[in-house]
């Protein structure tokens, strides 16, 4: 832990480089990592467990370890219920997933028709062209 330090928000930050940084931080109760964009995919108990595996993933260059995740696309929104929302031309657009795994689109609550999507990125994608 000698290159970790302690912001202040509670996290630990390992800068590598500049603009190349590892940050550990705790949500409810479990410690998680972070970087570019990818994570600990499960909590860890302890801050010092986080730090060990995100030294074990990225400084050993093990990256395969962490779970990549694409950023929200500006102006949407993560909902409670694991969906995302936005608002658009004087409307909301909202993307759920289905319980088959499918996420759908939303328009002013009404579902676009016949359109099915893989992630909920490439929902919230076919709402910006909309």
């Amino acid at each position: 832990m000698s290159d970790w330090r302690e912001n202040s928000n509670g996290n630990f930050v390992y800068v590598i480089d500049t603009d190349d940084v590892m940050t550990v931080f705790e949500r409810a109760g479990l410690w998680f990592g972070v970087y570019d964009n990818r994570f600990i995919e499960d909590g860890l108990s302890t801050p010092e467990k986080a730090i060990a595996f995100m030294e074990m993933a990225v400084l050993n260059e093990q990256l395969h370890l962490l779970i990549k995740r694409t950023p929200i696309p500006t102006g949407w929104r993560s909902t409670k219920t694991g969906g995302f929302h936005c608002h658009r031309n004087g409307g909301t657009m909202t993307v759920k997933q289905a319980k088959s795994g499918s996420w759908y689109l939303l328009e002013n609550q009404t579902m676009v028709q016949g359109k099915w999507f893989k992630t909920a990125e490439e929902a919230m994608s076919e709402g910006d062209q909309l």
